[in-house]
């Protein structure tokens, strides 16, 4: 697609597509889609960043001046912007986000009738209709901001808070000491809200987003400074979000951050001996360990992998009838919760086995056994199809003969950055190393 990628539209603010004039473009072929489509309203919101007021502004501008119903919840994370859409019996949701990407970017999700990221067919379309309604952009000019006070909306503090504090027993978090990163973003004061409704000790950090802040040096992006915060409280676990709150990275009580296949492991073997686990089955992506697939199946339970990012992950649950996915990234997905990543019901759903197991993290995280795995993100100057490199399609060949089947790559460029992701995993952490040594300079030399 044109403008779209992974997740939706993401980029630099100014830039062509993250711009107002875009933006009221979008919102038209929006408005033109809901009227093709049977009419119906269509909620909106936004995070933290500088730009998403004057984005979001831009467009409802769009919806507005092609006749749509629209309705604003403010800032809030994503999953409750989901939550929106089914609380208010939308057609459509819009968030304006660029998640856990730096202030200086922004985007745009959209979202279904049924609360899930809309399909591939839909963006299409929208990509056709808008380009219908693009202006010039000679003279345009982007704005500048300067720090501010970011309030998060009603809507996520009321609505969507009290809908996470009524899944599980009050209090059953008495006498459990929390630490939580927000990464100053639009899961601020949220989700520290929600663990002190269960009777949790809250020390929250990254809760004041000025709209320059989201995501600096702090949030799921940089658990370090979770981690730390967890020793410091003496914290039982520790949860770090990304700017839009639709994914968490997760410490146990030493401060040791959890790999998204341990926690997703975890909590899979929870639901399984609950009776909880539809279908005994889960989804995860390409990305994931396949150490987790090789535990889960000896404790009777099948994996089922997608391709990356959390859309793809709720396609195949729909498909195999499973209740819960997720990446190792850090985005998980409840069904019975929410049908999109929902990073404060994954920190939930962590302190659910924690209460249940009367247990510490530290030791509840062994049931999954890891592969030794190296991933990077290279920066590239350009995005060449991989099969007709020269240098990094022969180190790969190479690579796989020194796995020799005890290992696998999984080489593809970003649907929202201009990087290559690398992954080599195996039983031999030094063949491991020497594979990803070999990609990496290949990649120098073709992709840069």
């Amino acid at each position: 697609m044109k403008y779209f990628g992974t997740d939706g539209i993401r980029g630099t603010y100014g830039e062509f597509e993250i711009s107002e004039p875009f933006f009221v473009a979008l919102g038209k072929a929006t408005a033109d889609w809901l009227a093709e489509n049977g009419s119906g309203k269509i909620v909106v919101g936004g995070d933290t960043r500088a730009s998403t007021d004057v984005l979001k502004s831009a467009f409802c501008d769009g919806l507005k001046s092609g006749g749509a119903q629209f309705e604003d919840l403010g800032v809030l994370p994503t999953p409750a912007l989901a939550y929106g859409v089914l609380a208010r019996n939308a057609k459509m949701g819009a968030m304006i986000t660029a998640s856990h990407n730096p202030y200086t970017d922004n985007g745009i999700k959209f979202f279904d009738g049924n609360a899930r990221k809309v399909e591939d067919d839909m963006q299409e379309w929208l990509e056709v209709r808008l380009e219908k309604y693009l202006p010039s952009f000679d003279s345009y000019k982007p704005q500048t901001f300067e720090p501010r006070k970011i309030e998060v909306g009603k809507f996520a503090l009321e609505e969507y808070a009290k809908k996470m504090s009524s899944i599980f027993p009050k209090d059953f978090l008495k006498g459990v000491k929390v630490a939580i990163d927000m990464a100053n973003g639009a899961t601020s004061k949220v989700s520290s809200k929600v663990f002190a409704s269960y009777g949790a000790e809250v020390f929250e950090i990254g809760c004041e987003p000025t709209g320059l802040n989201i995501n600096d040096a702090i949030g799921s992006q940089h658990p370090e400074k979770m981690s730390e915060l967890c020793k410091q409280v003496g914290a039982n676990v520790g949860f770090a979000h990304d700017g839009d709150g639709d994914r968490v990275v997760v410490a146990d009580e030493s401060g040791a951050i959890l790999e998204g296949e341990e926690i997703l492991g975890l909590i899979a073997l929870d639901a399984k001996a609950r009776g909880k686990l539809a279908n005994d089955s889960i989804v995860t992506t390409l990305q994931s360990n396949i150490g987790l697939d090789e535990s889960l199946k000896e404790n009777g339970i099948s994996v089922y992998r997608s391709g990356i990012g959390d859309r793809l992950v709720m396609r195949e649950m729909l498909a195999h009838n499973a209740v819960i996915g997720g990446e190792n990234s850090g985005h998980f997905i409840f069904s019975e919760v929410s049908p999109c990543g929902d990073g404060l019901a994954a920190a939930l759903a962590v302190l659910s086995v924690m209460s249940s197991k009367n247990g510490k993290l530290s030791e509840l995280r062994g049931g999954i056994k890891m592969y030794p795995q190296l991933a990077k993100a290279i920066a590239v100057a350009r995005k060449t199809p991989i099969d007709q490199t020269e240098n990094l399609a022969g180190a790969m060949a190479r690579c796989g003969e020194i796995l020799d089947g005890e290992g696998r790559l999984l080489i593809r460029y970003s649907g929202t950055e201009k990087k290559i992701r690398l992954l080599a995993e195996g039983k031999d952490l030094k063949k491991v190393e020497r594979c990803m040594e070999l990609l990496e300079k290949a990649v120098e030399l073709d992709l840069q």
